[in-house]
């Protein structure tokens, strides 16, 4: 009788391992997008760095980009005065290529 309780144990702890074993997903890093990174909000950039500062914010929602193009026309009005960090140029860019 204790060999059937301790073999019924033995069988449940085994039952019990490949369970937790099967049903845990396996893990999936997922790389933060640039403007995530940075925790800063590119509305509030776009509105105080660039929105009636040199151009009409019309202009700027007329321009279809990705967040790649995006950095490269900040980095472009950067080199025409433009005041907007590495940080927030990532939050921006992100937030429009979303726009």
């Amino acid at each position: 009788m204790i060999k059937r309780v301790v073999l019924l144990a033995l069988m449940l702890a085994v039952l019990v391992a490949v369970a937790a074993c099967g049903s845990e997903e396996p893990a999936v890093e997922v790389e933060p997008t640039i403007g995530e990174s940075t925790g800063l909000d590119g509305a509030t950039i776009l509105a105080e760095k660039c929105d009636g500062v040199c151009h009409s914010l019309d202009r700027i929602e007329a321009a279809d980009y990705d967040a790649v193009g995006w950095a490269e026309v900040i980095t472009q009005m950067n080199d025409q005065g433009a005041n907007v960090s590495d940080d927030e140029a990532a939050a921006l860019a992100e937030y429009l290529s979303l726009q």
